[in-house]
């Protein structure tokens, strides 16, 4: 029996090779699309889960509060670490560390690197995996080094890398003694080398904020006590002044998707908010195919009503109808699986590099195959059973007279429905793709207060000490196509710091937290931030190192109505308003701007922007390194030009949109399929009748209408449905930007004229040629 039914299906699909083509190609790119997204969605959500006590783990964050304004910080006080492990019971054990750049040389590689300096319990906390070496005394020695394995063929090959000696900053010769696997690219730390920490973290200042502090907790212990004795911690440690201080613990595992914090709180939003995004493309893709998959086979199951009533007629019963249609169904769906498991295999590297991911299937996993088993099998019988109960219930003298049954209506009916379903879902697709790149290209092409085409950053190391610095900016500014230069503490990229200011008529006595940059007199003008009103620093002025400039921010939060001349006090010394500068961002964009001071200052600064002339600007940076490297011999001249990485540090922003444009053409090809298999069904049905209307003398005109107005109507309905969804949804998305565009009725417009167009295009190349053809070819099809 089951022979004959796959035999019975095959000759079907054979018979009617355009509509099984459409369904193939439709399923099996929607599946294939789905899959990759499912797959996507699973890396996001698997960041960090590679730790085998991920959920046990925390990282402890530090809140701010001033003047009822509570910033959220990751880094905390080194001692921090210690504390909690002797103090707090339930943490079974804590790890201290921060990030670091350094310079390695081996033989004539020299090149920088970016790693972790950490205490000997970090790969006690972490299961990152050593390859070679001892995880327990790894980051006991002073001097010891463990690299990555990427690293390690960088600099040795194939050699062995354990006992080789690379110099660190041209200062430091640090053994290697250990080799770990690359780390994966879904985890939230990021290192190619592990150093130990030069002090214990224990002996540092509670008042210094520069360590990521983890802990393991025991799972009994309840998440409310902790956060209390953290608390109780802090006011333990911390100067009495420092009220405003509380720290607290925060899950590894949700330390990736949901880090959106607003005055203390996590606010929603933040990664999670993409996964949620795309999970709900996924839905809406594999509904659009499933839907296409559906509507074209109950078209041609319908279409064959006579066969079933002669099947009826001559002793068929209703299962043996019912096995048959579920058999053509499952056939189907296995070949579009079969397809789309060969579109996956193609796909998935193309899929990786376009997201810089390492994402791969576990052929092997049965969870994988019984998942895949699963979709198409449940894809398979809702195609299938529907028509397979509607067809085998029909009356045989019914049909075989001609008569229509009224399940056939409401299988037409059911099409149209699911026709507006699946448009509805493609239109909602395409408005939320143009959202997203609206705000992608606002995010982009947004002033940040300074110019950052041709401005390039490099580091100031060994340089910063007043005479090598003065002969630094000198020689560095003497290069020629060098139009200006200067040096600063912030990377005006996210890295700056912050100190306490007090003013005059403060509502509060609390201190409150600015953003403070130091840099010298050319700084502003270097980046091109204007002035609002007053002076920037100038060396004619030796009462500058008193004085300070403010943005429009901090003028807002301090409440000045004439800030030029007021004074203000910075980490207890007074100071001076000289300049009152334009608003610019030096934090993502996705935050406000802070209120921010800058002090004039040639100590304590890091980096060296430097602006170029438009001309020549590659002749210019190899005079540039040249200089620089008589400055620092040995050390390469490592720059980035500030436009492109800010392009680097919005990749995910431009990913995410990248995504969301190849997943709306997907989901409007496949709706376009099978809008062309019903429209051709359709024509194929109603020859007999444009034979007739044309013999009557409908024109080719006429008759175009006639068959367009039943599909453009139903796509109209759809964009109608359409708009409040995707508003509503696309809306949430925006209001987690600090700033972003609003979503207009143009975007709404467009999409429902460019869908229109699809939908009149892909209708009009059957209706057309029905329109065109001979009355009397019309008259014979029977």
């Amino acid at each position: 029996m089951v022979q004959s039914y796959v035999k019975m299906a095959w000759r079907i699909l054979r018979k009617q090779r355009l509509y099984s083509s459409l369904n193939i190609v439709g399923l099996a790119v929607g599946l294939a699309t789905t899959l990759l997204l499912l797959l996507w969605i699973n890396d996001e959500l698997g960041y960090d889960r590679f730790h085998s006590n991920h959920g046990q783990i925390v990282k402890v964050m530090l809140n701010i509060t001033s003047e009822s304004q509570t910033q959220t910080y990751g880094w905390v006080a080194t001692p921090v670490a210690d504390a909690m492990q002797r103090e707090i019971p339930g943490v079974k054990q804590t790890t201290c560390s921060w990030e670091q750049k350094a310079i390695f040389s081996y033989n004539e590689i020299t090149s920088e690197e970016k790693g972790i300096v950490a205490d000997s319990a970090f790969l006690r906390v972490f299961n990152f995996p050593l390859l070679q070496g001892n995880p327990a005394t790894a980051l006991l020695a002073p001097n010891s080094l463990v690299i990555t394995r990427h690293l390690a063929e960088k600099y040795f090959g194939t050699d062995n890398p354990v006992g080789k000696i690379i110099r660190i900053d041209q200062t430091t010769d640090c053994k290697i003694v250990g080799v770990l696997a690359d780390i994966p690219s879904n985890s939230t730390l990021q290192f190619d080398y592990l150093r130990p920490m030069p002090t214990p973290a224990g002996a540092g200042s509670w008042l210094e904020i520069k360590a990521n502090v983890f802990a393991v907790i025991d799972s009994k212990t309840d998440p409310g006590k902790l956060q209390a004795q953290l608390k109780t911690m802090t006011q333990r440690h911390m100067p009495d002044w420092l009220t405003g201080w509380a720290y607290f613990s925060y899950k590894l595992d949700d330390l990736y998707l949901r880090s959106n914090f607003e005055n203390g709180q996590y606010a929603g939003g933040g990664r999670i908010t993409y996964v949620r995004l795309f999970g709900l493309v996924a839905i809406f893709v594999l509904l659009i195919a499933a839907i296409n998959f559906m509507n074209l086979s109950t078209a041609r199951a319908t279409g064959r009503a006579k066969e079933v009533g002669v099947r009826k007629a001559v002793g068929a019963g209703k299962w043996s109808l019912i096995g048959q249609f579920l058999s053509e169904s499952l056939l189907l769906t296995s070949l579009a699986g079969l397809v789309a498991l060969g579109l996956i295999l193609v796909g998935l590297p193309l899929f990786n590099g376009l997201l810089q991911k390492r994402i791969s299937i576990d052929w092997t996993n049965p969870i994988y195959w019984m998942g895949y088993v699963g979709v198409l099998w449940g894809t398979s019988l809702l195609a299938g059973l529907y028509p397979a109960f509607v067809l085998s219930a029909f009356q045989p003298v019914r049909v075989l007279n001609g008569l229509r049954e009224r399940s056939a209506v409401s299988v037409v009916w059911l099409r149209k429905a699911l026709v507006v379903v699946q448009f509805t879902a493609a239109s909602m697709l395409l408005v939320g793709t143009g959202v997203v790149y609206q705000q992608i290209d606002f995010i982009r092409n947004r002033s940040l207060g300074y110019q950052k085409q041709n401005l390039i950053r490099f580091d100031a190391k060994g340089l910063t000490e007043p005479e090598p610095y003065k002969h630094a900016k000198t020689m560095l500014s003497s290069v020629p196509g060098v139009a200006a230069i200067s040096s600063s503490s912030s990377s005006f990229q996210g890295t700056f710091g912050r100190n306490y200011v007090e003013w005059r008529g403060q509502e509060t006595p609390e201190k409150t937290m600015f953003v403070v940059i130091n840099g010298d007199h050319d700084l502003l003008p270097t980046l091109k931030v204007p002035l609002q009103s007053g002076r920037g620093f100038s060396p004619q002025f030796s009462t500058d190192s008193v004085g300070v400039i403010i943005n429009e921010a901090a003028v807002r939060r301090m409440k000045f109505r004439q800030p030029l001349k007021q004074m203000i006090r910075v980490n207890n010394k007074d100071y001076q308003v000289i300049g009152v500068a334009k608003d610019f961002h030096i934090a993502s964009i996705h935050q406000p701007i802070e209120p921010t001071v800058i002090l004039y200052d040639t100590k304590k600064f890091s980096y060296f922007f430097a602006r170029l002339d438009d001309q020549n600007q590659a002749n210019t940076l190899r005079q540039l390194a040249a200089t620089y490297q008589s400055l620092r011999p040995g050390a390469p001249f490592s720059f980035q030009f500030v436009d492109q990485e800010y392009e680097r540090v919005y990749q995910s922003e431009l990913q995410i949109g990248t995504l969301a444009n190849w997943f709306s053409v997907i989901a409007i090809f496949i709706s376009c399929l099978g809008l062309f298999g019903l429209a051709s069904f359709s024509v194929e049905r109603r020859t007999k009748e444009i034979g007739v209307r044309k013999v009557l003398g409908a024109s080719v005109t006429s008759v175009f209408v006639l068959l367009n107005r039943e599909f453009i109507g139903l796509v109209l309905i759809s964009l109608v449905l359409a708009v409040y969804p995707v508003w509503y949804i696309m809306n949430g998305w925006l209001d987690k930007f600090a700033y972003h565009v609003q979503i207009g009725g143009g975007v709404f417009v467009l999409v429902g004229l460019l869908s229109l167009a699809i939908a009149l295009v892909t209708v009009s190349l059957q209706s057309i040629r029905a329109a065109l053809k001979n009355p009397v070819k019309s008259l014979r099809t029977e």
